[in-house]
């Protein structure tokens, strides 16, 4: 039998939604790192053009991942999991690319 209090007891509960605010800034910094990542397409970075490119796009899928699809509200399991996938994604491409370049 569930007590009065127990906030398991079927009925539905509110969901906390982050406010407008919340939206708009994460919309306004991808802008901003859209038009940084846009610009920099055109300086001849050399060997860092990658890397910096890179850092933008996670930078990025972090601002969409923690704000859009409010990861950021979720239990901290939930953040080891997103993170521990993530970093076998890396470990994944990044024994892909010592393949490729052992093979040359």
């Amino acid at each position: 039998m569930a007590h009065e209090n127990d906030p398991h007891d079927g009925t539905p509960q509110p969901v906390a939604t982050p406010g407008t605010g919340v939206y708009v800034r994460s919309f306004a910094a991808l802008l901003v790192l859209t038009l940084t990542s846009f610009t920099l397409s055109y300086a001849h970075l050399g060997v860092f053009g990658m890397p910096v490119a890179l850092a933008i796009a996670a930078v990025k899928v972090a601002l969409v991942a923690l704000f859009f699809m409010r990861l950021v509200d979720e239990p901290a399991s939930h953040r080891v999991a997103g993170v521990t996938a993530v970093l076998f994604v890396i470990l994944l491409a990044s024994l892909s690319a010592v393949d490729v370049l052992t093979r040359l």
